[in-house]
């Protein structure tokens, strides 16, 4: 497990903060921004019983994009889970490493790193990369073969599919890797990861340099979306949950601002 230590932690952690300051101050920024507009009477008492369901409808449900494509909405959805419950899987692991080191993680840590839990967090990972996977390619199959004409050719949101493509691809490559360098007892819970998993006598001869290597392009690639997130569309997906509810509260449970009969606008073939 040589190489397991021998990953640069240290630049990699200067690399992530430096990122996430990056973060911050843009989304103070574009808070403070945005705040101006905010009646200055709200509270958030006024979250009542319409607005919840207003805010899971849209948020969770994307009850509109439903009612306007279902195949958009089929791909947004796996857009939004895949990305949701990765990032919520790499947060989660983070967050229990810093607890387990002034021991206040009451096990989990180990837990689900090495003990009977390793199982799901694989499974988690595999089935939510895939669902990410499709996702990504449901976008550029639309951008480039299916074409609809009511598309809109952005290339920041080529960039961000091919890139989130490719995140997913590098994880999947690396746990593959991973499997082949240092076997564990539950890997054949990663049945995604698996199927990239060299043989011994493919073109990969050395998978421990191989795991090393793409250990660095995949982390570094991961921790710099924390600079991208400000200038992607992916904004929206930390942005609109909060919008949407402080709307929804402010309009007094007004459906109609949210959930209007959308059908009429879906686009003639």
């Amino acid at each position: 497990m040589d190489l397991i230590s021998s990953k640069p932690w240290v630049l990699f952690w200067a690399f992530v903060m430096c990122c996430h300051l990056y973060l911050d101050i843009s989304l103070y920024r574009r808070w403070k921004g945005w705040k101006r507009g905010l009646d200055a009477a709200f509270s958030l008492r006024e979250l009542n019983g319409p607005a919840v369901k207003i805010w899971l409808g849209e948020v969770f449900l994307q009850r509109q994009l439903l009612s306007l494509s279902v195949a958009r909405w089929i791909i947004h959805q796996c857009l939004f889970w895949g990305f949701i419950s990765l990032t919520f899987l790499s947060v989660s692991k983070f967050i229990l490493l810093l607890l387990s080191l002034i021991s206040l993680d009451a096990g989990l840590h180990a837990f689900f790193s090495k003990g009977a839990g390793y199982p799901y967090v694989k499974l988690w990972g595999d089935f939510f990369g895939l669902i990410l996977f499709a996702g990504c390619a449901g976008v550029l199959a639309r951008r480039f073969i299916a074409r609809p004409l009511q598309i809109v050719h952005d290339q920041t949101d080529t960039f961000l599919s091919v890139y989130l493509l490719f995140m997913t691809v590098s994880g999947f490559m690396l746990e593959g890797l991973r499997m082949s360098a240092f076997p564990a007892a539950h890997d054949s819970y990663a049945f995604i990861g698996g199927l990239f998993m060299p043989s011994s006598g493919g073109i990969v001869s050395a998978p421990g340099t191989w795991y090393l290597w793409t250990w660095i392009v995949h982390a570094f690639s991961g921790a710099a979306i924390l600079i991208y997130l400000p200038q992607s569309k992916l904004m929206h997906s930390l942005l609109a949950p909060i919008i949407i509810a402080l709307n929804a509260a402010e309009e007094h449970g007004r459906k109609d601002l949210y959930w209007p009969k959308t059908k009429q606008y879906r686009p003639t073939k």
